[in-house]
């Protein structure tokens, strides 16, 4: 018989079943689709070895007047530049204290050291710099360290890198200066309950923590006596009266708080205005749990009890911008700040005025115009209780020092009337295009008396996270919380192949967390999330936009910036395990990113890269006839090193079940946990990615006995939500294909085939092409 062969159409399809998407590619790792066949991805390199500390969270390049380049990037926790190889943390200065008198005290064997700075302001976490100090308890105390946890308003802790040899009770003499980097943020966002999420002015009678004041409290006491201290932890919000404190640290029954915030997403002191503005409290008022920091629940609202909520206290993230050959640099709900090339790479950024508003969420510079604009910004420059999420307000023009609007100037502010906040903006062909969480809206330039005219383009559309939308040559496109959507002059929704694989398996929670990133060179926008039960961006999902096709991966990027700026694309990558290295930092704790250079060689870094690519069943001729599979032709392109081809062969279709991991698992578990392993045999075998595996045993949706690895195969770590394949009465046959295979000869039977190409070694790249079979007709039944 001749050859028959058969074709698969570009891209994966996850919303059919494994037969309805014969001809087409369900699923893969690391592989990407161009002129309509799938390839390995290209692959990376670390650009420096300093780890940064934090997760980072946006990505910028610039080109200076002398040709320099320039890369920022923000972590929740600092602030750095990349600039020849040589990366420097900016990181602003929050305050400085000079001149501190003998403000340590130590413990004999122990690293842990007192500090004593009236009105620190600081937080756990928060990084602070001793200078002009001497030695105390035989400890240098002029480095970096990281706030260990804070005793009051005026006394916290930092951890050393080594014991004290002795203890002494103030000591490092009186010239002790320090200085105090901005406050840190969170690196994943947490549910909010309560204040602002339910009805108003009652409590719900279960479900809450509580507690009552020790002590009669005036308005600027920050020290704060409850019964049972141990209810309560650093990052919790309370609620004593109508006011809202923030708890920095806990000792005993003494909670020390910041007093009269805004909200429970603020850290700022006296923020809050009117009722609930900070105020005097009497002995043994109730004191009422808003947010949980550490559980991320439990927060009970007034008037009704609030049993449930969708807000979201968001995680720290950064918005940059240049003005000219400078940095202008925003941490969400922050302050602007400015990083002036002619002071120098190693300089840190600075307020950009005092006149700025203190607290924006947003930020993007219009062209050719030059205004500075801040969205979700202060209706009172300088009044962070005046933020409000939906106001925008912009500079004069060329000048990032002037807010306030007069007749001699072109400052001004608006406000967008659909959504509850802002959340993105791109600038795009001829305006601003901005976000908020339900609508779309343009902003442009009209000069004269208004300056700026604003639009509604659309509703029910909002951005899911302030860097999930990106513009391609006027197009833009973006990612909301159930779909994805295009603005080419009109709003439309993009069909999607993936979107429930996508939608069904994502963290409401982490959206904020949502990265686009442009891959110029191959026609891709990657969208990087975290997926539902993920605290961090752990999946990521692609669309060829020259091709219209659709494809995932679990590549985990918290950030990516498009080639232009550098000749390859830079991204960044987070893991909770490693310690920054950039700068030296004593007591820090862990969390840090390493900067990559994507499509740079074949390899993860220095070592192998796994890739696989795996098809729908599809029918072998009609599907009618059981027939004898005897070799196939490889057709392969651009291959180096080697690719294994697994074929596999069964009668019927509904003897390969799926399902999904419920949990990740080892490259040596020998119990392997279902989402639903109602359908699968008391023992059998299953794949998992590239691995075929066998198991001995099943309590209801757990594997047991499990061999890794089997037929060849190899055992390897998989994530969680991963999908599974009974392969328990499939037919397989596993082949090695080199540069030089003509053909492979093969054995297999049955009415529908089903392909997986993959590789592990490092050097190996391929692309494929079309697969011929060699087929004979075996029997009808």
């Amino acid at each position: 018989m001749p050859l028959a062969s058969t074709k698969f159409k570009a891209g994966f399809d996850k919303q059919s079943t494994s037969y309805a998407a014969e001809g087409k590619w369900v699923d893969g790792e690391n592989i990407r689709f161009r002129y309509g066949q799938p390839e390995k991805i290209g692959g990376w390199k670390e650009l420096v070895s300093d780890k940064l500390i934090g997760v980072v969270r946006d990505i910028f390049g610039w080109v200076s007047l002398d040709g320099t380049r320039h890369l920022a990037l923000g972590t929740d926790r600092k602030l750095y530049l990349y600039v020849d190889g040589a990366i420097a943390d900016i990181t602003p200065i929050r305050a400085t204290q000079a001149n501190l008198t003998n403000p340590f005290v130590t413990t004999s064997g122990s690293a842990v050291v007192t500090v004593t700075d009236t009105d620190h302001g600081a937080l756990v976490g928060d990084f602070v710099t001793f200078s002009n100090a001497s030695a105390v308890g035989g400890l240098d105390m002029n480095a970096e360290f990281e706030i260990t946890s804070i005793s009051s308003s005026d006394v916290y802790t930092v951890t050393h890198s080594s014991n004290a040899s002795s203890g002494a009770t103030g000591g490092g003499s009186s010239t002790v200066d320090c200085e105090y980097q901005i406050n840190v943020g969170t690196t994943s966002g947490v549910y909010g309950y309560g204040w602002g999420t339910s009805a108003w002015n009652g409590i719900g009678s279960s479900g809450r923590t509580t507690d009552q004041l020790n002590e009669a409290l005036d308005a600027t006491e920050t020290g704060v006596d409850v019964d049972d201290g141990s209810k309560f932890a650093a990052n919790d919000y309370i609620l004593v009266d109508q006011e809202i404190m923030k708890v920095s640290s806990v000792s005993s029954n003494t909670l020390t708080v910041i007093r009269g915030v805004a909200s429970v997403t603020s850290s700022t002191s006296n923020s809050a205005v009117g009722s609930h503005a900070r105020t005097t409290h009497a002995d043994n008022t109730a004191v009422l749990m808003l947010v949980d920091a550490s559980a991320g629940t439990t927060t009970i609202g007034w008037n009704v009890q609030s049993i449930t909520s969708t807000v979201t206290l968001d995680a720290r993230y950064w918005v940059f911008d240049n003005f000219g050959e400078d940095l202008l640099a925003l941490a969400s709900d922050s302050s602007l700040y400015l990083w002036d090339k002619s002071n120098g790479q190693t300089t840190r950024a600075i307020v950009s005025s005092s006149n700025a508003p203190t607290a924006s969420r947003h930020l993007i510079v219009s062209t050719p115009d030059r205004h500075i604009i801040l969205l979700g910004t202060e209706t009172t420059p300088g009044s962070t209780g005046s933020q409000d999420d939906l106001f925008i307000r912009h500079s004069n023009q060329e000048d990032f020092t002037t807010w306030a609007p007069t007749t001699q100037n072109s400052a001004g502010a608006f406000r967008i009337q659909d959504g509850s906040k802002i959340v993105s903006a791109v600038r795009s062909r001829g305006a601003i295009l901005i976000w908020t969480d339900t609508s779309l809206h343009s902003l442009q330039f009209v000069g004269g008396d208004f300056v700026f005219a604003l639009n509604q383009i659309g509703g029910n559309c909002g951005a899911v996270s302030p860097h999930g939308a990106v513009d391609i040559n006027g197009t833009t496109f973006w990612m909301s919380q159930n779909a994805f959507y295009m603005f080419d002059g009109a709003i439309k929704k993009l069909p999607c192949t993936v979107q429930d694989y996508i939608f069904d398996d994502f963290s409401i929670t982490q959206q904020q967390l949502v990265y686009a990133g442009v891959n110029t060179d191959f026609n891709e926008i990657t969208w990087f999330y975290a997926s539902k039960d993920s605290a961090v961006i752990d999946r990521n999902v692609t669309f060829n936009y020259l091709e219209n096709l659709w494809y995932t991966n679990s590549l985990d990027r918290s950030s990516w910036l498009d080639r232009g700026v550098y000749d390859l694309p830079y991204a960044t990558y987070y893991r909770t395990i490693d310690t920054g290295t950039k700068p030296t930092v004593l007591g820090l704790t862990s969390g840090a990113s390493t900067l990559y250079e994507h499509e740079s060689g074949t390899d993860d870094h220095n070592s192998a890269m796994e890739s696989y690519i795996q098809s729908g069943d599809f029918d072998i001729e009609d599907g009618q006839t059981l027939l004898s599979i005897s070799r196939f032709i490889p057709d392969f392109k651009d291959q180096t090193g080697s690719a294994d081809v697994l074929l596999s062969f069964k009668d019927y279709n509904s003897i390969t079940n799926e399902t999904t991991l419920n949990g990740a698992v080892t490259d040596s578990a020998t119990s392997i946990v279902l989402t639903d392993g109602t359908n699968f045999p008391s023992s059998g075998t299953v794949l998992i990615g590239t691995e075929l595996i066998t198991y001995t045993g099943k309590t209801t949706h757990t594997l047991t006995g499990c061999s890794r690895g089997t037929s060849s195969t190899t055992a390897a770590a998989h994530i969680d939500n991963k999908k599974v394949i009974n392969y328990s009465n499939v037919r397989i046959n596993l082949s090695t294909v080199t540069p030089t295979t003509t053909k492979i000869d093969t054995r297999g039977r049955g009415r529908q085939g089903n392909l997986l190409i993959s590789s592990n070694a490092t050097g190996d790249n391929w692309r494929f092409g079309t697969l011929r079979l060699d087929v004979k007709p075996d029997g009808g039944r």
